[in-house]
């Protein structure tokens, strides 16, 4: 089980207004150093066409290579444990943002939640 979990939730409607962008809900601010050990991506009605495609930013940098966590069409859940090598830790007092790099334009999916898992470093 992970030391901390980070959540985000993105409504039906934000999804529906194609959110994509950076920052698109709550900051966090991590309260010690955590290594992030997998993205659980969930949403309680499917997307049809292009995948939903998401980044966590730890202090506005990618903690992910350059394939991102994304949740396909028809997919209700997908889980992530691929990050960046060069992450060691994620550092106490940084900030910790959701980017939605695509959303899709056909049927965006609603009620969607991203999860990090972390354990202590």
């Amino acid at each position: 089980m992970a030391d901390r979990v980070i959540s985000w939730y993105i409504h039906k409607a934000t999804l529906a207004n194609n959110v994509a962008g950076t920052n698109i809900s709550t900051e966090y601010v991590l309260d010690d150093d955590y290594i992030p050990v997998r993205c659980v991506i969930r949403q309680k009605e499917a997307q049809a066409g292009d995948a939903n495609i998401f980044d966590i930013n730890d202090d506005g940098v990618s903690i992910f290579p350059s394939v991102k966590p994304s949740i396909n069409q028809g997919v209700l859940e997908t889980i992530w444990e691929a990050f960046l090598d060069t992450l060691t830790y994620m550092k106490k007092d940084s900030v910790v943002t959701l980017d939605a790099d695509q959303i899709s334009g056909t049927v965006p999916g609603a009620y969607l939640s991203v999860h990090l898992e972390m354990d202590k470093a």
